[in-house]
């Protein structure tokens, strides 16, 4: 199936907005962090919905119960998170400003924006296929956890207890926990012990809707 004018402007459309939020999370302080957990799954995102959703969307039946399990064990792997103050200890290992009230904001968006995405998905609308994509593939970068516990801190890395104090951009963040495994003796970060609840639902979903692409979309792009 050869990829029309309009789908290529609609993968053109979404890389840019990709690109704009990687550049306004960065600019509003929130360090690469959100650069590397959008950022590059992003990019793999925007691939697979070209050649999957936005050329036939995927069957409501298939998709949708299958997101929404996703969703809620990514709601409960936010509790987890929250709890072990994942925004603060972040915000400790690269100098940036993710308070706990910063998290519980963003957390309640995400709740929000998936909810939404749930009702396109049902209808068939292209932008929430490529939302969801997004949501599903940065669900799996969320493998990144297991690499934190193994980083240094920027702020006090050597001090164990919980540190209050400004970081680069000027924000003042309270109470972050320090999780640098040779400092503390443990290996554990913030959200660790219920990723799995997000990551595998995610990859199944991803690996149900390139089972339920037509036949042909994988054919070569036309000139």
């Amino acid at each position: 199936m050869a990829t029309t004018m309009k789908e290529r402007l609609a993968c053109t459309a979404a890389i840019a907005a990709l690109a704009i939020g990687c550049v306004t999370f960065f600019y509003l302080g929130l360090g690469l962090v959100p650069v590397y957990i959008v950022g590059g799954p992003g990019l793999l995102a925007v691939f697979f919905w070209c050649r999957t959703y936005l050329k036939h969307p995927t069957d409501p039946a298939i998709i949708v119960p299958l997101f929404l399990m996703t969703a809620a064990g990514f709601e409960i792997h936010l509790v987890e998170e929250y709890l072990g103050h994942y925004g603060p200890a972040i915000s400790r290992l690269f100098n940036i400003g993710w308070t706990d009230r910063v998290f519980v904001v963003i957390c309640f968006l995400l709740a929000a924006a998936l909810c939404l995405v749930s009702v396109g998905l049902y209808y068939r609308k292209p932008v929430a296929g490529f939302v969801a994509s997004l949501f599903l593939f940065t669900r799996v970068a969320e493998l990144g956890l297991f690499v934190f516990p193994l980083l240094r801190p920027t702020l006090q890395p050597e001090a164990v207890h919980p540190i209050s104090q400004s970081v680069a951009s000027g924000t003042f963040v309270a109470d972050m926990p320090n999780h640098y495994w040779r400092v503390t003796g443990s290996y554990y970060f913030p959200g660790m012990y219920t990723v799995a609840l997000a990551i595998l639902p995610a990859l199944y979903t991803l690996y149900r809707v390139w089972q339920a692409r037509p036949a042909g979309s994988v054919a070569s792009v036309s000139p």
